[in-house]
């Protein structure tokens, strides 16, 4: 089983993304989500393709799961109550590790898209947080350009990650 193929610094990998979805998350610790990733693909539940690097799926069931857990614990906050909950949310403290890292994954992106205007247009306007059909406008597209430009960047990112895992 590739679990067992782990070495102790994908463990640490591991550790440390789960450590970075679990923020926010009031039931699930770091190492709970990760306890449950792991549990998840023994038991069947998540299975992994054989296409995409072991480590790189487990980083997603952790994301899947701290986003279940998100939805749950905000609907579980109901009304205007969700509200005040999120407006009381203090802003993340400011790491300055995760900004240069940030940072610099960013610059990786826009040179893998430094050709490609629509592509860069469409991350900027994910990263500024606008709804799809604010950055269709912006930059003068329709939805079916919009939904190919999307895939095109996930499929330009996804070939990226697997020349460097």
């Amino acid at each position: 089983m590739a679990v067992a193929a782990l070495t102790e610094a994908d463990f640490a990998r591991l550790g440390q993304i789960a450590r970075l979805r679990a923020r926010g998350l009031e039931r699930l610790g770091w190492d709970d989500l990760l306890h449950e990733a792991v549990e998840r693909t023994l038991d069947g539940r998540r299975r992994w393709p054989s296409s995409v690097p072991f480590v790189v799926f487990m980083r997603e069931v952790i994301r899947s799961i701290a986003s279940e857990a998100r939805r749950v614990q905000v609907w579980e906050v109901s009304g205007s109550a969700a509200d005040d909950a999120i407006a009381a949310m203090p802003a993340p403290a400011a790491d300055p590790e995760l900004e240069a890292i940030g940072r610099d994954l960013l610059t990786s992106i826009e040179q893998l898209f430094v050709n490609d205007d629509t592509a860069l247009g469409v991350i900027h306007g994910l990263i500024d947080e606008l709804a799809p059909s604010e950055i269709q406008d912006r930059l003068g597209i329709d939805q079916t350009t919009y939904d190919s430009t999307r895939r095109r960047i996930r499929r330009k990112i996804a070939a990226a990650q697997e020349m460097f895992a």
